[in-house]
């Protein structure tokens, strides 16, 4: 017997306190006194010992063996089959007592069978990443699975090549565990291997140089292969190579280019057989030096005809990309300091570019400058897209006094075909509901909106209302199904019908649909809306077929017509649509811009040195964000700004609403201080090369990646204290991993992250302030900064090894257990010492002391007698002595007929005769020894006689009458008769 909390019997301390109140005083009460200090002792003393956690050691007589199979990809199909298949006949030489458990682990650990006395292995549904091998989960994991009431043992199946994990540590916690543990070694068979063992690029490269790329390959067969190097996703050379069987080293001389970040892959294809293909791929990353470069992008060659030349004569190093030759991706931006889009709208760009270009900036320390023109901003779609987030300035107008009132009507088509999937993987029916929702929340307060739906049939599924509340708009919106057929004739019914009664300034209808419908009279009735109600109408055609009637029925209601391919660009779209409607954004008045100084006396750096500025002709409006800073701005009463920049994350981002051509600019294009002014914009936005006394490195280790900055002076030495974060990148379309760096050494910070998978990962370091942004000097330029990269190659588990049952010797040495291989029948066997098992039993004494609480209170409470337990005694007697019983039911039955017989005996005698006469009846009455009819009357036993009697004479009188009344009652009835 075990206490699993000693220390609670420190309460037993109480126990000669409550001795000495309850001790026996009073010689008639000592018995009654004793009895209860005793129950109250055993009470308290069960109570104590309960809360001590009293618990009962017994030896366990039965065994529980947890499985586990190793699935990782080195251990290759075969050897999974075979271990499985020595789990099931190990299964079969189970006790009726014993029990197993089965666990998979490759990169993690799964339960595929829990702790279960059934021999039949059942059914795999668990599917553990296979990338890698980690041995300690499994485990640690196999440790948590076992019973407390069974000696046990664990069977390791694997081919003994952890890669990540700590073995020794879990085998440890094994070995504290009373675990044995064994184990079955498996010697995969896979064919020939051939893995990229290094590949090495210089970390920083001059332009147009050229420069080597080291490849070294390992093959375990002579045997001939391609080796294809890829730049930034393009391939850049191809070379047919003979390996030999070992180590083979490549030396590739390639042409840096131009100044930015490269990123370089090198693959392998061997001719024939190979193990794996995931080894045959490795990156490297190298920085090209040399003049600042940037990156313009338009739609068409006239919005860049001023602002190419300009740039290119400020010393910047310029690539114009058209915006559908724009690549996708981060990798491509991070070789430039800045990007600068030219009049695009979001659907140019699309989302994928949008989110790499906000990735760029603020988690990459890129530049963005966003120039103006009739397509981009509010009318280019920008609302709540991740150019609007990266920019200083929103898209909306917060001044609702300088817009029309606006209804518009949303007509949905609902049919089975918008069950369709975009690329991203998303039904066009939900891009289409997004859609709505981003449009209405782009509305102002006092608009109306209504959103119709059709299928066979149209219903509003929220008719016409003010947008205040726009969430119960969203959530009746939420309620689109897909379903049916197309009648868009029905649709345009029904808006038309109840739009025409809109009281709004502006009507207008948003048509979507993927036009497979009956088109008479669709047009004309477009038509008719415009020329005799004002309301006009935009469609929207999904698909890769178009409709040309959809067409003609946004010209007839001088709307616009999208055919849209790509169904991720439907919001764009609608907030578009929304902006166009209002007719209210673009402003085509002419205007001089006015500076706005940083303070009392200073002007923004990329305004400083300019004197005079000339007038512009329009500009898009748009709202300043609270935190941004307005350069320029324009006239009253609106003050909209006209040029305004912030901090965006790492990077900066600059706002120019207005246009770089003669549209609006003509007066700028001319200008002297063209060039000086975009120089300074675009050199701005550049924060990388400053200050970069930093030297990265990056260390896998397990499944963590740790960061490790060196950063010195000017003069070489240690620079401390500094307030480093890291930013993280691998997939733009997912947010970037943040990384505090802290100080580990003079000069040397350290953090660490998860890396998102194999590939590249984009790494911006930078010193942050304790608001998270960048630091800055006096011109606003970074303190220190730096943008490197790094490839996470493949897994250790694809490295040419040999099978090694070493580590599993080791782990079963440590724990007592042996190698069980080609034994199955001998993994149940009970071998092992008992395992003690505690049971608690405090609930138990918990039961006791209750039950003894009501007797100590009946003990105090309760008096009893002697006569008490007498009558006890009896009933106790008569109810479980059945013989006794049934001679005092005898007594009692003999009783009530002696008392029946007598009460019969004197009702007979007072019964008078019909021939006598009362008078010779009473005289025979009372001559006899028989008692009076008075008398007679009488109960047989009655209390005793009053102490007043009647007299005598009255007693007879009484008799006589009342025999003469009977006599003359029986004459009456007999002459009656």
């Amino acid at each position: 017997m075990t206490l699993s909390t000693p220390v609670a019997l420190v309460f037993l301390l109480v126990i000669p306190f409550i001795a000495y109140l309850g001790w026996p005083r009073q010689r008639y009460r000592r018995v009654r006194d004793s009895l209860s200090l005793a129950l109250r002792v055993s009470i308290i003393t069960l109570l104590v010992l309960a809360l001590a956690g009293v618990q009962i050691v017994q030896s366990a007589n039965r065994l529980a063996v947890v499985f586990l199979v190793d699935v990782s990809d080195s251990m290759g199909a075969v050897s999974q089959e075979e271990a499985l298949n020595f789990v099931r006949d190990s299964l079969d030489g189970m006790a009726v007592d014993d029990v197993a458990g089965v666990i998979l682990f490759g990169a993690d650990a799964q339960v595929a069978r829990s702790i279960s006395n059934t021999r039949e292995l059942g059914q795999i549904r668990v599917e553990p990443a296979t990338s890698n091998t980690n041995l300690a989960e499994a485990v640690r994991l196999g440790l948590a699975l076992f019973p407390g009431d069974a000696a046990r043992r664990m069977v390791l199946l694997s081919d003994g090549q952890p890669t990540i994990g700590d073995t020794q540590a879990a085998a440890q916690l094994a070995l504290a565990a009373g675990v044995e543990v064994s184990y079955v070694p498996f010697f995969t068979g896979r064919g020939p291997e051939v893995q990229v063992q290094d590949f090495h690029a210089p970390a920083v490269i001059g332009e147009n140089q050229l420069f080597d790329l080291t490849v070294t390959i390992s093959s375990e067969v002579d045997a001939p292969a391609t080796v294809t190097v890829l730049a930034a996703g393009q391939v850049v050379h191809t070379e047919p190579i003979d390996l030999r069987e070992g180590t083979n080293n490549y030396t590739l001389t390639l042409m840096s280019g131009e100044a930015g970040f490269r990123d370089f892959f090198v693959r392998v294809e061997p001719e024939g057989n190979d193990g794996f293909y995931q080894n045959n791929n490795l990156g490297a990353f190298t920085r090209v030096e040399g003049d600042p470069r940037v990156l313009l992008v338009g739609k068409d060659d006239a919005e860049i005809a001023y602002l190419l030349p300009a740039l290119e004569e400020s010393g910047l190093n310029v690539d114009y990309l058209p915006v559908d030759r724009m690549p996708i991706g981060v990798a491509p931006l991070t070789q430039y300091d800045s990007v600068i889009l030219a009049n695009l709208s979001a659907l140019d760009l699309g989302q994928s570019r949008m989110e790499a270009i906000e990735t760029y900036v603020g988690d990459l320390g890129g530049g963005l400058v966003v120039v103006g023109g009739p397509s981009s901003y509010g009318p280019g779609g920008y609302f709540q897209t991740p150019i609007e987030d990266a920019l200083p300035v929103e898209m909306q107008i917060t001044d609702q006094e300088r817009l029309p009132s606006l209804t518009i009507a949303y007509l949905i088509d609902r049919s089975g075909s918008m069950g369709a999937v975009s690329p991203r993987g998303i039904p066009n029916i939900e891009l289409a509901k997004a859609a709505i929702i981003r449009s209405i929340e782009f509305l102002q307060e006092r608009d109306r909106a209504a959103v119709g739906s059709f299928d066979f049939d149209a219903y509003w599924v929220a008719e016409f209302q003010n947008v205040d509340n726009a969430q119960a708009l969203a959530g009746l919106v939420a309620t689109l199904r897909p379903s049916g057929g197309t009648n868009i004739r029905s649709g345009m019914r029904l808006v038309a019908r109840d739009i025409v009664n809109e009281p709004s300034d502006l009507r207008h209808i948003i048509l979507l649909t993927d036009g497979g419908a009956d088109s008479n009279g669709l047009v004309e009735m477009a038509r008719d809306l415009y020329d005799n109600q004002n309301v006009t109408t935009s469609v929207i055609s999904i698909g890769v077929q178009e409709a040309p009637f959809l067409a003609d029925m946004a010209e007839a209601g001088q709307g616009n017509y999208h055919h849209v391919i790509d169904a991720d660009n439907i919001p764009a779209i609608f907030t578009l649509e929304t902006v166009l409607a209002t007719r209210s954004y673009i402003v085509e008045d002419p205007f001089t811009p006015i500076a706005t100084s940083i303070n009392a006396s200073t002007l923004h750096p990329i305004i400083r040195g300019i004197n005079a500025l000339p007038e512009l002709q329009g500009y898009i409006a748009t709202t300043s964000r609270p935190t941004a800073q307005t350069i320029l701005r324009g006239s009253e009463p609106f003050n909209d700004p006209i040029l305004a920049a912030w901090q965006y994350g790492l990077g900066r981002s600059v706002a120019f609403t207005s246009d770089a051509t003669a549209r609006w600019a003509s007066n700028w294009v001319t200008w002297d201080d063209y060039v000086t002014f975009w120089n300074q914009t675009i050199r701005w936005t550049m924060t990388e090369g400053v200050n970069t006394n930093l030297e990265t490195q990056i260390i896998m280790e397990d499944e963590q990646a740790r960061i490790v900055v060196d950063a010195r002076n000017s003069d070489g030495t240690f620079w401390n204290g500094l307030n480093l974060e890291s930013r993280v990148v691998y997939d733009p379309e997912q947010p970037a991993t943040r990384v505090q760096l802290r100080q580990v050494a003079p000069g040397r910070y350290e953090g660490t992250f998860i890396p998102g998978g194999e590939g590249a990962h984009f790494i911006r370091i930078n010193q942050v302030g304790a608001d998270g942004q960048a630091t800055a000097d006096a011109d606003d330029a970074p303190v220190l900064s730096q943008t490197t990269g790094w490839v996470m190659t493949y897994s250790p588990e694809y490295q040419i090894r040999q099978s090694n049952d070493t580590l599993l010797a080791e782990v079963a040495d440590l724990t007592g257990g042996v190698s069980l291989a080609g034994v199955p029948d001998q993994v149940f066997t009970h071998d092992i010492d008992a395992a003690s098992v505690r049971s608690p039993i405090w609930q138990w004494l918990l039961l006791i002391a209750m039950l003894l609480l009501p007797f100590d209170i009946a003990v105090r409470r309760l008096i009893i007698t002697r006569s008490d337990l007498r009558r006890l005694s009896a009933y106790l007697s008569a109810r479980f002595r059945p013989e006794a019983n049934e001679e005092a039911t005898a007594r009692r039955m003999s009783s009530l007929r002696q008392a029946r017989d007598r009460a019969r005996e004197g009702i007979d005698d007072r019964v008078i005769r019909p021939n006598e006469s009362v008078t010779s009846a009473t005289e025979s009455s009372s001559s006899s020894d028989t008692p009076k009819p008075a008398e007679v009357l009488k109960p047989r036993y009655s209390r005793a006689p009053s102490a007043v009697s009647k007299p005598k004479a009255d007693t007879d009188a009484a008799e006589t009458n009342i025999g003469s009344r009977l006599l003359k009652r029986r004459q009456n009835r007999e002459n009656e008769e």
